[in-house]
C-alpha cells in the first residue's frame, strides 16, 4: 500500500520506525535540566516555583506528544512537510505562548528560562514547510528578544538563546528534509524496479503469445481434422496426427529458446546446482578450481561455461552410470575453460553420441572464438570428458 495523498509512492511504514525518527526531537529534552536545576537551588518563592514546574511539565507533555504525532506522520507519509491545519498553528502558538510566560516564571538569578522557546523551534522546523518555518523560527527568535528584556537577561545570555533558537530550528529542518528526500528517492527506485518486471512480463507474455499462437491453432485444427478423418479416412488422419506432434516440438523447441533468452545463466550457480544434483544420483562430486576465478565474466562468456556445467551434468546422470564426477574451472590470463570428467562404465562411455545439447554448445563456443571437445576416455576404463575453452581476449567486442 502507498501513500498518494501525500503526492508520493512510497509503502506505508515499511521498514521505518517513528521511535527513531521521534529521537531527532526527543534529543534536545537534556536541555531542561539546568533551568530545573536553577529552579530547584535558588528557588523563587514558593507559588512562582510551584507554577514554573508546573508549566515546564505541562510543557514538556505537550512537546512530546506533539512530535511523536509528528513523528508517525512522517513515517506513514513519508513527504516533506506540506499541508499545515489550523491545529498545527494553534500548537505552535500554544507552545510559543507558554515558552513566554515560563522565560517570565523561570527568571532566577539573572538566569532567563529560554529552553522552551529552543524546543519550540525544534517543533516548528519539523512540522511546518521550510519557509514558514524559517519564519516562525525568526518570530520565536523576536520572542526570546522580548522575554530576554521583560527579564532583565543579560546580552551574552540572550544572544545564546538566540543562537540556539536559530540553529536547532534550522538543524531540524535540513534533517526533515534530508530524511523524506532520502525516502522519496528510495520509493522511486522501488517504483522503478516494480514498473521494469511489469514491463518485462508484459513483454514475455506479448512474445510467448506471438510464438503460441499460431502454432497452437494449427494444432487444435490439424487435432479436430483428424479426429473426423479416424473413421473415414486413417491413413489421412494419422498424418495428421504425425503434422501435429511435429508442430509442437518445433513450437517446443521455439518456447525453449526463447525462455533461454530471457533467462541469463550464473556459473556459481549452475556449480552448486550441479553439487546437488549429483548427490540426489548417488554419484559422489568434486569442484577442482576457484570460483572467485570465475567472477566478472562478460555475459556471453558466462552464459556459455554455465550452459556446458548444466548440459554436462545432465548427461553425467542420464547416461553415464558413473559413481564420480569431477568439475574443473580455470581462467589464465588468455582464456577461461571448464571440464567435466565421470568414470561411467566402458561401454557405456563408447555410446554416447553428441546429441543436440553439445553440438548447440560447440556453436556457440565456436562463435566465441573456443573450442568444444567432448570424447570417452580410454575405451577399457571407461569414463567421458567434457571441455569448453573459451579466449577471453576475444570477449571485448561482445554485449
Amino acid at each position: 500500500m502507498t501513500d498518494r495523498d501525500s503526492g508520493g509512492l512510497v509503502p506505508r511504514g515499511r521498514g521505518r520506525s517513528p521511535w527513531l525518527l521521534w529521537l531527532l526531537w526527543a534529543v534536545w529534552l537534556p536541555f531542561l535540566a539546568p533551568p530545573i536545576w536553577n529552579l530547584l537551588h535558588a528557588p523563587p518563592e514558593q507559588p512562582r516555583l510551584i507554577a514554573a514546574l508546573g508549566g515546564i511539565a505541562v510543557f514538556a507533555a505537550h512537546y512530546l506528544i506533539l512530535t511523536w504525532r509528528n513523528a508517525r506522520r512522517l513515517v506513514e507519509s513519508p513527504a516533506p512537510p506540506g499541508q499545515v491545519t489550523t491545529g498545527d498553528w494553534l500548537a505552535i502558538g500554544g507552545m510559543a505562548a507558554l515558552s513566554l510566560a515560563l522565560a517570565l516564571l523561570g527568571n532566577v538569578n539573572g538566569s532567563t528560562l529560554f529552553e522552551p522557546l529552543i524546543f519550540t523551534s525544534a517543533y516548528a522546523g519539523g512540522r511546518l514547510p521550510p519557509a514558514r518555518a524559517v519564519l516562525v523560527v525568526a518570530a520565536l527568535d523576536g520572542l526570546g528578544v522580548l522575554a530576554g528584556l521583560l527579564s532583565g537577561a543579560g546580552g551574552r545570555a540572550m544572544v545564546a538563546a538566540l543562537a540556539f533558537i536559530s540553529v536547532v530550528g534550522a538543524a531540524v529542518i535540513l534533517l526533515v528534509r534530508a530524511i523524506a528526500t532520502e525516502w522519496e528517492l528510495r520509493a522511486a527506485r522501488e517504483e522503478i524496479g516494480r514498473l521494469a518486471v511489469t514491463a518485462e512480463r508484459l513483454r514475455i507474455a506479448r512474445d510467448l503469445h506471438d510464438l503460441l499462437g499460431h502454432n497452437l491453432s494449427l494444432i487444435t485444427l490439424k487435432s479436430e481434422l483428424a479426429g473426423r478423418l479416424v473413421a473415414a479416412a486413417p491413413e489421412r488422419a494419422a498424418a495428421e496426427i504425425g503434422d501435429v506432434e511435429r508442430v509442437a516440438r518445433g513450437t517446443l523447441q521455439q518456447v525453449r529458446e526463447a525462455l533461454a533468452g530471457y533467462r541469463q545463466p550464473v556459473l556459481a550457480d549452475e556449480l552448486h546446482g550441479a553439487q546437488e544434483m549429483l548427490a540426489a544420483a548417488g554419484i559422489d562430486y568434486r569442484f577442482e578450481g576457484d570460483e572467485r576465478l570465475l567472477v566478472d565474466l562478460l555475459p556471453a562468456l558466462e552464459a556459455l561455461l554455465a550452459s556446458t556445467v548444466r548440459e554436462g551434468v545432465t548427461n553425467v546422470i542420464r547416461h553415464s552410470h558413473a559413481r564420480h564426477c569431477v568439475i574443473r574451472a580455470t581462467r589464465g590470463p588468455e582464456s577461461v575453460r571448464v571440464e567435466i570428467t565421470d568414470d561411467g562404465a566402458p561401454g557405456q562411455s563408447t555410446q554416447r553420441q553428441p546429441g543436440n545439447g553439445l553440438r548447440g554448445l560447440a556453436e556457440r563456443a565456436a562463435a566465441l572464438g573456443g573450442t568444444c571437445e567432448a570424447k570417452p576416455l580410454v575405451a577399457e576404463h571407461g569414463g567421458f570428458r567434457l571441455v569448453v575453452s573459451v579466449p577471453t581476449p576475444n570477449m571485448g567486442d561482445q554485449p
